[in-house]
């Protein structure tokens, strides 16, 4: 295999992994519980009855609840930090394409994202490839930086 040929699997790599990142922890972020007001009397809070079986009447269940794999709970840490990543240097309006790579993670067509900024889809995507290819290329760098230092 060639240089050319390792640099861009590599490059590949990297770029599909940030995309796999980016949707797991949108899977990851459901499973996160909403913020609670904790002041707030109990007796304002939603009640939850369960009913014994050995009742006549209705048994409700009580509901499943999931959890986030460690696995998950990591990818959205790191997918934090890759969309923070996301400055200047890569794009020129660096908050409006963490917004657009976000609706993207949690798996919005090109139009809604088009339609949501007012932009046309085929820009967006171009847009959205552009700074994935800037980031990628970026980690790239830095990870190369890393191991000079590192050996060096």
């Amino acid at each position: 295999m060639s240089k050319i040929e390792h640099e861009l699997n590599q490059y590949l790599d990297v770029r599909s992994n940030i995309v796999n990142i980016l949707a797991d922890a949108a899977i990851a972020e459901r499973f996160i519980r909403a913020p609670n007001n904790r002041r707030c009397p109990s007796m304002y809070q939603m009640l939850e009855t369960y009913y014994d079986k050995k009742d006549w009447g209705y048994h409700a269940e009580p509901k499943l609840k999931l959890r986030g794999t460690p696995k998950q709970m990591q990818n959205y840490d790191t997918a934090i930090d890759l969309l923070l990543m996301i400055d200047t240097d890569i794009t020129e309006d660096p908050v409006l394409m963490r917004k657009i790579s976000w609706m993207r993670a949690n798996r919005n067509k090109w139009t809604v994202i088009g339609k949501y900024f007012g932009i046309h889809r085929t820009s967006v995507k171009r847009m959205y490839d552009k700074v994935l290819d800037n980031l990628s290329n970026k980690i790239i760098s830095q990870s190369v930086d890393i191991l000079i230092k590192k050996f060096s």
